[in-house]
């Protein structure tokens, strides 16, 4: 009976300690994900370098995260294969270990853009595995502030070069230093077209309150943010007139005989949707902005993107450049009175009707082509020639072996 009862003490204690080791697994399970940088406050320009850490009491294999960061003040540059993204969102894929560790580090180039305060933090849950088990640890994150200074000599001019609306114009005319003016528009119109120039081409501009005017008083602002960070507002008060009393005021559904217009955003890419989907994309460095046009940014579908605008202000069409569905990039021209998009081609401007200069140039080019198709078949020609005389020379060298083998027999 002693023997038992001491044998079952013995099983006792032995289940205590196993119990004992499995919490204290447990407890170490889980792992710990710092993001760093070696400073907080960076100047616009600047390369920052941001710092993943991971650690753990225990070894850990595979990790998979998302990251998140404010585009419009930083811009991704590189980082070890596994960091997939852009445009604000990043996704870590660090799998397939065939060992494991308690510690890693990543390191992520960004530069910074803009002047402002910026958030880079994760997205979701952060997944680590345990190397043993493989089975996803408890895992604690920060999130890291960033401070972008201006430059000491980035501009501090926020004013505006020109300041257009349509279809009405400004009262007073506009002038820089007036940062209020009004206008009156008619109960049918209920968007007003804005077209904002900067003085420094360095600075951004910003449009609201210009799309679904209400009856009465509203209030359009134009924003204008310096290099430097440096802000301006220009307000314009906009009174639209109340519905006659002998119409109908429900709805009217729009003419889409050119088909429908809108800005949409997916996936934290912008996207023109007309007769298929045009992704808005930045433009290459390698690309130049078209004589006479000038970059701004105008509001479509409560979405403010990026266009070009000609030197004349009141010009009904504007540039905009975007990569088709088939991944094929470049200008693109917009109606903004019949909302309208078209493929720009920039060896040709935008005319009224045909001109000699016009048609020569056309002349020339069906020229080249002809010439161009000449030279292909005399070029097939060649080849063909060719093959042929290098045929006909294998034969005589087999035939030549042939010879030689039977005289020496």
């Amino acid at each position: 009976m002693k023997r038992i009862i001491n044998q079952m003490i013995i099983f006792s204690m032995l289940l205590l300690i196993g119990g004992l080791l499995n919490i204290q697994t447990i407890k170490a399970a889980s792992a710990n994900v710092e993001i760093t940088a070696d400073e907080n406050q960076v100047t616009v320009g600047d390369t920052i370098y941001v710092y993943i850490i991971v650690s753990s009491d225990t070894m850990f294999g595979d990790l998979e995260a998302n990251l998140t960061y404010d585009e419009e003040n930083l811009e991704y540059i590189g980082g070890v294969s596994f960091i997939k993204g852009s445009s604000g969102f990043l996704k870590i894929a660090d799998i397939n270990f065939s060992e494991g560790a308690e510690n890693r580090k990543y390191a992520l180039e960004f530069q910074a853009l803009k002047v402002g305060t910026c958030e880079i933090k994760f997205d979701g849950t952060i997944m680590v595995y345990d190397y043993e088990s493989g089975y996803p640890m408890s895992v604690s994150s920060n999130k890291l502030e960033l401070e972008v200074q201006a430059s000491l000599t980035a501009s501090d001019n926020a004013y505006l070069k020109s300041l257009k609306i349509s279809p009405t114009e400004l009262e007073p005319s506009f002038d820089k230093n007036t940062f209020e003016y009004q206008t009156r528009v008619g109960y049918e119109t209920d968007k007003l077209v804005v077209v904002a120039l900067p003085e420094d081409d360095n600075a951004t501009i910003g449009v609201k309150g210009n799309d679904s005017l209400e009856e009465g008083e509203n209030k359009v602002i134009v924003t204008v943010i310096a290099e430097s960070g440096n802000i301006i507002e220009y307000t314009v008060n906009v009174f639209r007139e109340s519905a006659p009393a002998d119409i109908d005021i429900n709805p009217i559904t729009p003419n889409k005989k050119h088909g429908s217009f809108e800005v949409v955003e997916s996936d934290n890419e912008r996207f023109l949707v007309y007769g298929g989907k045009y992704k808005l994309i930045e433009l290459p460095a390698d690309v130049n902005i078209p004589s006479g046009y000038t970059k701004t940014r105008i509001i479509i579908s409560d979405v403010s993107i990026e266009v070009y605008s000609p030197e004349q202000l009141d010009s009904e069409f504007l540039l905009i450049y975007a990569e088709n569905e088939l991944g094929h990039a470049g200008f693109y021209q917009y109606d903004k009175v019949e909302r309208t998009l078209q493929r720009y081609a920039l060896d040709y401007p935008i005319i009224q009707g045909p001109t000699d200069n016009t048609h020569n140039d056309f002349m020339k080019s069906q020229e080249y082509q002809a010439n161009l198709s000449k030279a292909a078949i005399a070029i097939a020609i060649l080849c063909a020639m060719c093959i042929l005389l290098l045929l006909l020379l294998i034969k005589l060298y087999i035939n030549t072996r042939e010879k030689k083998k039977r005289r020496r027999k």
